[in-house]
């Protein structure tokens, strides 16, 4: 399976906010985990880059870059 990330991204650009925060929680959550078994880590990989924006992250040391 081949994936045109930039249809993928400007597919993305056009949704709503309360959508593209759907995507960002299943990318940060163990919905994550699922996808990966099924679809492999290229895939999720791709997806990686619609994860939550930074001031939703969490306030740890490990959220500090």
């Amino acid at each position: 399976m081949e994936i045109d990330l930039q249809q993928a991204y400007d597919a993305y650009a056009k949704l709503s906010d309360k959508e593209k925060e759907i995507i960002r929680k299943v990318m940060t959550g163990p919905e994550r985990e699922v996808l990966k078994k099924v679809f492999g880590m290229g895939f999720v990989s791709a997806m990686g880059n619609f994860m939550l924006p930074l001031a939703k992250r969490g306030k740890g040391l490990a959220s500090k870059s």
